[in-house]
């Protein structure tokens, strides 16, 4: 398990739910509406993908003025990419200064960019051999890297989140949880059961089918309407004493007022 800090559960907003406006809106909102913290999104307008000193120092000094802390950087650093183009010119040492000049103790990673199920044992043994690199510098920082369990990832079940944990093997390495948007095939409690030791950060969304004629498909919805039961899974996480944040990624799907609808998914998270 991860060596992080222990603080209460607290509840983020996650700045990519505004994505189309600059940073300054989504802190403001968060403040306003009474979140603790802000997950920093990794991309253009929010933040440079290379480290920029005096702009993260500006995004950090925003964020203190504001009351909100900066418990993660929802960095796009894809560990173990197959495709040249997925990785991206991210670079772990640009994650690695900006997420320490955020004051980030979590950094959000990528788990390659193939989904467990049609992964060779190749892409497995690379994609464990460059997370575990990448561990071991971030745990001398006491840092955490937290890979999400995103579709098309080796992280993208709990039974394959969890194999990949075991063959990593590193304080520095850990989970940044998600309901699949497959309820069908895994449930959001059976998902967090495999994994719960590991998980050091929660990105909060919900699904509701879309019906027979829109081929079984789902659509993002409020936290408390969709597919999954948030009181059941708060409750796990007391349980198992997790004191990390529940962080708010998306508003529903085709919502006029995105700012309102974001303003109800945090009331009804301060409520479990």
């Amino acid at each position: 398990m991860p060596k992080t800090a222990r603080t209460p559960m607290k509840i983020a907003l996650c700045s990519i739910a505004f994505r189309e406006r600059l940073l300054e809106y989504a802190l403001d909102l968060a403040a306003d509406v009474g979140f603790q913290g802000v997950e920093i999104w990794g991309r253009e307008p929010h933040i440079s993908q290379e480290f920029d000193a005096n702009r993260v120092a500006a995004v950090r000094r925003m964020g203190a003025e504001r009351g909100l802390e900066v418990p993660v950087f929802g960095s796009y650093l894809r560990l173990g990419a197959t495709n040249a183009n997925q990785g991206g010119d991210v670079s772990l040492k640009d994650v690695l200064q900006t997420a320490a000049a955020l004051g980030s103790p979590i950094i959000r990673v990528w788990a390659s960019d193939v989904g467990s199920a049609e992964a060779d044992e190749a892409t497995w043994r690379s994609t464990v051999r460059e997370v575990r690199e990448a561990a071991a510098s971030v745990a001398k920082m006491e840092m955490v890297l937290a890979a999400e369990m995103h579709s098309n990832t080796l992280a993208d079940t709990g039974k394959s989140a969890r194999r990949l944990l075991e063959e990593v093997d590193s304080e520095g390495f850990a989970l940044n949880f998600q309901p699949s948007s497959r309820p069908e095939e895994e449930s959001a409690m059976e998902r967090l059961e495999a994994v719960l030791p590991a998980v050091v950060h929660v990105h909060a969304q919900n699904y509701a089918p879309l019906g027979e004629r829109r081929g079984g498909r789902v659509e993002r919805v409020a936290l408390a309407d969709g597919l999954v039961d948030y009181a059941s899974l708060v409750r796990r996480l007391r349980k198992a004493d997790y004191q990390g944040y529940l962080a708010v990624e998306f508003s529903p799907s085709g919502v006029k007022d995105k700012a309102a609808a974001i303003a109800r998914d945090f009331e009804y998270l301060s409520s479990l």
